[in-house]
C-alpha cells in the first residue's frame, strides 16, 4: 500500500511537471520570435501572455495542491480557443514558413499539451 501511494505522487510530479515544461514552452512560441527579431527582450515585449503563461507555471510547481493544475488547464484552454478565434494568428498557423508558422504551432501544441497533462495530473489520486 505504501507502494502505490508513492508511485501516485510520482506520476503526479511527472505530470506536473510536464504541465509546467508545456507552459514554459507556450511562452517561447509567444515571444521568441519577437525577441530574436528584435534582438532585445524588452523590446520584444508584444504583451502580457507569455508572462502569464510562467506565472501559472510557477503556480501549479510551487503549490502543492490537488486542483492547481486547473488553473493550467483553464488558462491554457482560453488561450487555444482565443488563438484559434483570432484571424491573424490563424493565419500565422496556415502561412506554411517562417520562424511566425513554426512558434505560432508549437504555441498552440503546448496549450494542447498543458490540457492534457493538467487534467492527469488532476485526475492522479494523492
Amino acid at each position: 500500500m505504501a507502494n502505490e501511494c508513492a508511485n501516485d505522487t510520482g506520476h503526479r510530479s511527472g505530470w506536473v511537471t510536464a504541465t509546467c515544461a508545456a507552459l514554459v514552452l507556450a511562452a517561447v512560441g509567444d515571444a521568441g520570435p519577437e525577441i530574436v527579431a528584435s534582438r532585445s527582450l524588452v523590446a520584444g515585449y508584444d504583451g502580457p501572455g507569455p508572462l502569464i503563461y510562467l506565472g501559472v507555471a510557477v503556480l501549479v510547481a510551487a503549490l502543492r495542491w490537488r486542483f492547481v493544475p486547473s488553473a493550467a488547464v483553464v488558462m491554457s484552454a482560453f488561450f487555444l480557443f482565443g488563438g484559434f478565434a483570432d484571424a491573424d494568428f490563424v493565419d500565422r498557423l496556415t502561412a506554411g514558413s517562417g520562424a511566425g508558422f513554426v512558434a505560432a504551432w508549437l504555441q498552440m501544441l503546448s496549450f494542447a499539451a498543458a490540457i492534457v497533462c493538467g487534467t492527469a495530473a488532476i485526475r492522479r489520486r494523492q
